[in-house]
């Protein structure tokens, strides 16, 4: 499947810099690691959040796109917690109350507390929408609750057996290898190289998405592009850890992670997994330098798309809605590491000296699979009313599914909902746990019209012709 094509390191357009690992201002590092790598770990504390924190005026705007974005009240919403449990606990601004008050010695963590504190997919909603006019840092206050209340009160007994899973299968699945998809494509080189393809544990590990994994080794092979795999081999980036709130494993898996990709001597990571993009370029900073550039599948493909090195010739003749991952959308954008001093002028407005970078989630890779599905003949590409940073998210993230199951099916619906207003006849996406998810619920629904469909599996139809029989979503 490698071919002699040199490596193109040209940036795609939604691809930021590869960022080294810095310094946060003194009251924001977090609890050093003890993993054994140089720069230890830098994740803020709750304590060291605290100044923004108190800066949230109660105004409830996480729980919405802010108005100019909003194109109906029946989609108005953007936060599933909420949507679900109807309380304001369960929405970004409950979530940095409960952090005050624990701060402020006014509350303790109890399992009760605990699980509101993760009946949350982590998608980043709130957190764009706050920023639409604040720079609160609602995501990592929230991932700073969710370390403390592991810290104090252990993990749910869903969350505990992913953790087990990762120790005892270097996965966050019950069983497998992550090497075990390669009897299906056994002429994929494994090991390393200049390019390594980082396919990740879903699509390696789930059966329903084993599909769509070959359709995009189909369509690298056909541009061309020279990649190989690490098989079973292939390092964990710690995203389940990291959303359950255990930063000491966390940090051990991605430090691992790290060393091993550094040490290959890869110029260039390829994650199929919008999960391990998100992780690698938001969070790896804060444990260590990854020195590869990091980019996402899609963004390659649209590179070898306008080249004229994949060439898509067959007609889709589908109306498509793409579903914007949270992951490969709002939660991607780059770590950008901040030195400087806070202070109050004249006692009251708090400033930044430097100012202090604010990732709003426009930063995000939205246009890149949006131009593959245009590139593709005979596909009317559709827009849904909440996309791009204000997309609405699946259900499908954050330790939801195993641990609020009906929480994850309602959000599920709630998107399944607004893809049926429009007249698409398929939702893509790319992300291997939303397809799954949400193919799921659409399976299960008597009343639903639509079918979900990987985004790699679009492009390999256009690819090579009518898919062949039984072949998911197309």
């Amino acid at each position: 499947m490698a071919s002699s094509e040199p490596l193109d390191m040209a940036p795609a357009e939604d691809q930021g810099p590869a960022t080294p690992a810095g310094s946060e201002h003194p009251s924001g590092s977090g609890h050093p690691s003890g993993s054994g790598h140089p720069s230890g770990s830098r994740h803020p504390s709750l304590q060291s959040l605290s100044h923004l924190a108190e800066k949230c005026p109660r105004c409830s705007l996480c729980k919405f796109p802010p108005l100019s974005a909003v194109e109906s009240q029946r989609f108005s919403s953007i936060c599933p917690s909420i949507d679900f449990y109807g309380f304001h606990s369960h929405s970004g601004g409950g979530r940095v109350l409960m952090a005050n008050s624990l701060l402020a010695g006014r509350a303790e963590i109890t399992p009760e507390a605990r699980d509101t504190i993760f009946s949350c997919t982590m998608c980043g909603g709130c957190d764009t929408s706050c920023k639409y006019i604040s720079d609160i840092e609602v995501s990592e206050i929230m991932e700073g609750l969710r370390a403390s209340s592991f810290d104090a009160v252990g993990p749910l007994a869903a969350h505990a057996e992913i953790l087990q899973n990762l120790e005892r299968n270097g996965h966050p699945y019950a069983a497998g290898s992550k090497g075990d998809w390669l009897l299906d494509a056994p002429g994929v080189r494994v090991g390393h190289s200049e390019r390594i393809l980082l396919v990740g544990s879903a699509y390696a590990l789930m059966p329903e998405r084993r599909r769509t994994l070959l359709a995009l080794i189909e369509l690298l092979d056909a541009a061309g592009v020279a990649f190989s795999v690490l098989g079973s081999e292939e390092p964990d980036c710690g995203t389940a850890a990291l959303h359950i709130g255990d930063r000491a494993r966390f940090d051990r898996l991605a430090g691992d992670a790290i060393d091993a990709l550094n040490r290959g001597g890869a110029r260039e990571i390829v994650c199929a997994d919008a999960e391990d993009y998100a992780t690698i370029r938001s969070h790896f900073p804060r444990v260590g330098e990854l020195r590869p550039v990091v980019r996402h599948a899609v963004e390659l493909l649209d590179q070898e798309v306008a080249h004229g090195r994949l060439k898509l010739r067959f007609p889709v003749e589908h109306r498509v809605a793409y579903h914007d991952p949270c992951s490969l959308g709002r939660r991607s954008e780059p770590h950008r590491p901040w030195t400087g001093q806070e202070r109050r002028n004249e006692d009251q407005l708090l400033v930044y000296d430097p100012p202090r970078p604010v990732n709003r989630g426009d930063g995000g890779c939205y246009d890149p699979p949006r131009r593959l599905l245009a590139a593709i003949p005979g596909l009317q590409l559709i827009e849904l009313q909440r996309r791009r940073e204000y997309s609405y998210c699946c259900g499908a993230s954050g330790g939801v599914p195993e641990a609020f199951p009906e929480m994850a099916q309602n959000a599920a619906h709630e998107r399944l909902a607004e893809a049926s207003s429009t007249d698409a006849e398929l939702l893509a996406t790319a992300c291997p746990r939303c397809e799954a998810h949400l193919g799921t619920i659409a399976g299960e629904s008597e009343d639903e019209r639509l079918q979900v469909a990987g985004i790699y599996d679009l492009l390999a139809r256009a690819l090579r012709g009518p898919s062949k029989e039984g072949e998911s979503g197309v």
